[in-house]
This record gives structure tokens, sequence and C-alpha cells, in this order.
């Protein structure tokens, strides 16, 4: 059964004091922007590709009961609590909400803000109230609650990130890390042919760091994925590729021929003047539709 937690609070309240309606939507797939590119003397649009994903919206209804807190029969009072509870829940607006959506053991969780809150429809002689409150996802995508890190080599072709599998959506906030030594260390993406590089040496016993998401990147001498303390190298970053003059390395999956259930993240690696302990990490969480 599908459930959702927000905020980590369970949205079917275990004690009964709400649930969520019947039928509620599974998270929505993302609507893409639309452009259409039509010139004279040629039939039909042009062709744009690349084209970026709307943010979703998911409504939630709820059911409110009057239930107290350990779960016993209420009242009238206790049914106006519960409302009030749920109200405030619904009521963060100076930061982003964390939803999750279970099902069985798949979880994804995705930021979200709480648009709008119908008033409560109450209907005392049932004992019951109902109130649908409007969610959306600014970042579109869905994603998995932790980072994982991936190791490849600094030089190769056709490396699959396997801690990215399965993704349906594109990565866009990796944390890609070289491992010196590394001359004009070098990252493309498969599926869309973008790459990202560094115009520099990363020297033996010091690491690139470059936070796609961020558009930053740095070298440090520590294998923690910080950027902080390290010196700052960014005007030495090249992205090349579709969207690159305004974002850098987005990891997209690719389907394997005749199966939509088998889909990877593929990367090139290039470098001059690498050796043995030379290597390519990857951190990130894996996105969805």
């Amino acid at each position: 059964m599908a459930t959702y937690f927000l905020d980590g609070v369970p949205l079917d309240h275990p004690a009964g004091c709400w649930r969520l309606k019947k039928g509620t939507k599974r998270r929505p797939l993302p609507g893409v922007r639309a452009v259409n590119l039509n010139v004279a003397g040629r039939s039909g649009d042009i062709p744009v590709l690349g084209l970026d994903f709307e943010a979703t919206t998911l409504p939630l209804v709820f059911t409110v009961y009057t239930r107290t807190t350990a779960g016993a029969s209420g009242d009238a009072e206790d049914l106006e609590a519960n409302v009030e509870a749920l109200g405030a829940l619904l009521g963060t607006r100076h930061r982003l909400m964390d939803l999750k959506y279970v099902v069985g053991s798949m979880v994804r969780v995705a930021a979200v803000t709480i648009e709008t809150s119908s008033d409560p429809e109450y209907y005392y002689d049932a004992g019951f109230a109902r109130i649908t409150a409007l969610v959306r996802v600014p970042g579109v995508f869905w994603r998995d609650e932790a980072d994982a890190t991936w190791i490849g080599t600094a030089t190769g072709s056709g490396q699959i990130v396997t801690t990215l599998a399965g993704s349906t959506g594109p990565i866009t906030d990796a944390v890609l890390q070289v491992s010196g030594p590394a001359v004009n260390p070098s990252i493309k993406d498969v599926a869309t042919g973008c790459t990202v590089s560094y115009s520099g040496t990363v020297a033996s016993g010091k690491y690139l760091l470059i936070d796609c998401g961020a558009m930053v990147a740095a070298t440090v001498s520590s294998d923690t994925f910080a950027l902080s303390g390290g010196g700052n190298v960014t005007g030495n970053i090249n992205a090349t590729g579709p969207g690159s003059q305004f974002r850098w390395l987005h990891l997209t999956p690719a389907m394997a021929v005749g199966d939509p259930h088998s889909r990877a993240v593929v990367v090139d690696a290039s470098a001059s003047g690498t050796s043995g302990a030379s290597a390519l990490k990857i951190r990130g969480r894996r996105s969805y539709l």
C-alpha cells in the first residue's frame, strides 16, 4: 500500500486522527515546457530537444476524525484538535518540507511547499472533516533518501555508474571527484554528450571536486567530498554540450534497447599523466520523474 510522510509525520495517522483519501494520486509525472519553433517554407515545427521539465503539483485530500492521539474514540473537541494539528503540519511556509512517498520497501523523497490548503469542511453528525492541500514540487524530481558513492577509473569509456542505475530522471547535482595525478581530466555523460572538464593538473595526493549542482570546483587535500578549505578552481572548468551555458554535467539515464526496466548512467572519463592512484568518484542520489 502506498502512503506519504510529510516532515517525518505519516499522512495516514497511526492513531487514526486523519487519513489520506483512498485513491490519492501517485506522485505525478512532470510535464515538459512547451516550445514551438516554426519557420516559413517548412511544414510543421522544428524539433527542440533537451527541454526542461515543469514543476509538479499534487493534491492531498485528508479526512480528519474524532479520534484521540491514543487511538480512542473522541468528540467534537478532539476533531477540532486534530484539524488544528494537521493545519499546523501543512502550515509551514519558511522552508521547504520533506515529502516521502513509500510503497513497500521503495522510498522516494522530494522537497516541497504547500501552496494552498482548503478551509475545513465539517460533518459533525458523521464525526469527520475534510481538508485538501495542494503540494508543489519546485525541483520536479523525486530522489533517493541518501547519497551513494561510485568509484571508477580516471580514464575509461563506457563506465556504468552502478549507484545511479534505475534512475528515470537526470541527476543534476552530483559531485565529481578526480584523484590525482591527472592532467586535464574530463568526464562525459554518454546519453547527452555533455562534458565537464578541468584545464590544469591535479597533483598526486590531491583531489579535484566538481559540484555540478552548485557549479563550483576546488582542489582539496582530503578524500571527503568537502569543498571547504580547498583552492577554488571554478574558473578552470569548461562545460560543453546542450544547456552547458547555464548548467554543468547532468547525468542522464539511458534505457537499454527494448528493456525499459534497464536504465543506466554511463560516463566516459579521460586524463593524461595518470597512475594507479588516479580515480574518478561520483557521489549523488538517483532521480525519478
